[in-house]
């Protein structure tokens, strides 16, 4: 017999290698179906299978996620994510939708649907043993199982029910499987969690399942199928993908579950507050970079062989970086000021303006948003630092005049070429380090990275936030304001805000010159949210529960062009350290839709299956319009 250290070994390479390519979720005989006594004989190994789970519950910690998907957002390289957004993708070609980091990737959730099975099927036969609490590992399955279905149904509707592995993968009518109704999809998530709840402690070690992570999938789910896509039958008009249910028991359910959680204490919000708008932003970035105690359910990244990567694929490329995903002009524009107020100037191609627009943002601005002029947070490598000397480094994303300068030319929106002599800033797609990799919005991506850490060189251990108490929050607001509770909405609102110093709701809305009434209510969660839940894998599905698709998907993609000239009678030589009293930097917003000319279709709420899977399955009926 096989001792149980190669059992394990087996048991995770098998479960990350050795299924069949084919991408039929029910053609899977895995090698660890010869190990199934051995496996299931051992509490230990058991665990080790159900570890192995945890790697089909996908992060967005990764280059290519669905953030640039949205408004929010753009990928930098295209690959694969530009025929979502310009709405050419189909079943015979799903680009994106097909790449293992899709959280909702057909193949690869339906295996780990597999894995989560085959412990469900054996469990109950693994003898106890010190140290293992089978009913909390029962728990845990279940809540995982419920976690992956979440993501199926979020991304492409009702989809097959599969609660037991096929007896005899051979027999072609075991294969024979129809979309469950997104109603039975919920029903089932629903009996997983309650299950999972009833099963699995208050607490546990860092990036394991409890309680309050089922309750607050709950929530989760609940809030996503009580919105107005699954009640819509002239867009939605596929059956399986419309809910028949009560919709706002569905939005009683949600807030039960966001308050149960919230009212429990088991976690708490980070206070932010601090005398200067930087210091509160500095505590706001750590909520994201570190673990603490607003945090539910988190991917941890503490060993060599699972690595948060994000700084050196999302950072700039003037620290040799990629800068993989990088926040939109019309993203940017959305942050409140530090009044409450918005600021609407920047926001179409041509629009333009001399002076800093990024001053007097909120906090959440300064530590979700690289830009030019931002402090990074670390001194550059050398080749870098001979061209950026601060201590912490400050971004350059413009052109710069100085009298030392070479000829560099600025391309306006509206054709005109502006000459001087300077530099291309070096986190540019002009610039001297690793131009390839410049953002072309001239942002970059902050919340999520630990900007202390040689990217370049080492990997970072942030956690990735799956869930944290903030979207309580704003579940149990968004919950509330449907429900026409305002009052009980801005309250939990008011909570969330009051930690990084803004004004309350009400106060927010008078500043804004809107009523307090249920439609301005509604579109102020959504802008919360928004901000709040940036780069945390909500935007894409939030443009599609609420239906603003048509909204958010034609906007047209922008960057912003600074550049800086030499005040009257200032001069100035290398290296170039970002300055207002030297410096009039120049704004004007730019026209991407040359790198990814984005379009909405209404096809696009809900991902295609692939065509292989349909021909396969006869049962099974393709989303309309992904032919």
């Amino acid at each position: 017999m096989k001792t149980r250290k190669n059992i394990i070994m087996i048991i995770a390479a098998s479960a990350l290698f050795a299924l069949p390519s084919c991408s039929d979720f029910m053609d899977l005989k895995p090698t660890t179906e010869y190990l199934k006594e051995q496996v299931f004989e051992d509490a230990a190994t058991t665990q080790s299978l159900i570890n192995t789970i945890y790697d089909y519950v996908i992060d967005a910690a990764r280059e290519h996620t669905t953030n640039g998907l949205t408004d929010d957002a753009y990928f930098t390289h295209n690959k694969g994510q530009i025929a979502v957004n310009e709405a050419t993708c189909s079943a015979s070609d799903l680009q994106w939708y097909g790449r293992g980091d899709c959280p909702f990737n057909w193949s690869q959730t339906y295996k780990g649907i597999y894995y989560a099975n085959l412990v469900l099927e054996n469990i109950d036969k693994v003898p106890e043993k010190a140290g293992f609490d089978l009913k909390q590992m029962k728990g845990e399955t279940r809540f995982l199982r419920a976690y992956m279905y979440t993501n199926l149904v979020r991304g492409i509707g009702g989809v097959p029910i599969v609660d037991k592995t096929v007896s005899d993968y051979t027999k072609t009518e075991e294969m024979q499987i129809a979309r469950s109704s997104i109603g039975d999809c919920l029903d089932f998530i629903l009996k997983d969690l309650d299950e999972a709840i009833a099963s699995l402690p208050t607490t546990a070690p860092l990036g394991r399942a409890t309680k309050w992570a089922a309750v607050s999938l709950k929530a989760r789910i609940c809030l996503h199928i009580a919105s107005p896509l699954y009640a819509d039958r002239i867009i939605n008009k596929l059956d399986v993908n419309q809910y028949h249910g009560d919709r706002e028991a569905l939005y009683r359910k949600a807030l039960e579950a966001a308050k149960e959680v919230i009212d429990s204490k088991a976690f708490k919000l980070i206070d932010c507050n601090a005398p200067t708008v930087a210091e509160i932003a500095d505590k706001y970035h750590k909520i994201t970079t570190t673990n603490n105690n607003e945090l539910i359910f988190t991917k941890q990244f503490a060993s060599s062989k699972i690595t948060n990567q994000v700084n050196k694929q999302h950072g700039p490329n003037g620290y040799h970086n990629w800068s993989g995903t990088t926040p939109t002009q019309d993203f940017v524009m959305h942050f409140e000021m530090e009044d409450g107020s918005l600021n609407n100037t920047l926001t179409k191609v041509g629009d333009h303006q001399v002076g800093n627009p990024y001053n007097g943002r909120e906090p959440r601005f300064y530590a979700c948003i690289g830009y030019d002029g931002a402090v990074w947070g670390r001194k550059r490598a050398a080749d870098g630092y001979a061209l950026d000397p601060t201590p912490l480094g400050n971004l350059q994303c413009g052109t710069y005049e100085l009298n030392d300068g070479t000829d560099v030319t600025v391309n306006l929106p509206d054709g005109e070429k502006v000459k001087f002599k300077g530099i291309y800033g070096c986190d540019t797609r002009q610039g001297p380090i690793e131009d390839w990799n410049g953002s072309w919005t001239s942002y970059y991506e902050k919340k999520m990275i630990d900007t202390s850490i040689d990217a370049a060189n080492y990997p970072q251990l942030c956690p990735y936030p799956y869930i944290r108490l903030a979207e309580m929050y704003l579940i149990a607001a968004e919950a509330c304001t449907e429900l026409n509770q305002l009052d009980e909405a801005a309250a939990f609102l008011d909570v969330l805000r009051a930690r990084t110093g803004r004004p309350d709701t009400k106060a927010t809305l008078n500043i804004r010159k809107k009523s307090f009434d249920q439609a301005a209510m509604r579109e102020f969660l959504r802008h919360e949210r928004r901000t709040e839940l940036f780069m945390e894998d909500s935007r894409y599905y939030d443009i599609r529960r609420w239906m603003i698709g048509e909204e958010c998907g034609n906007k047209t993609l922008c960057g912003m062009i600074v550049f800086a000239r030499l005040k009257n009678g200032k001069t100035a030589k290398r290296p170039y350290i970002y300055n207002e009293s030297t410096w009039d930097y120049h704004y004007y917003v730019r026209d991407l839709s040359f790198r990814e000319k984005r379009k909405w279709d209404n096809k696009m709420y809900f991902a295609p299956i692939k065509r292989d899977e349909i021909n396969r399955n006869t049962k099974l009926v393709q989303n309309p319009g992904q032919d």
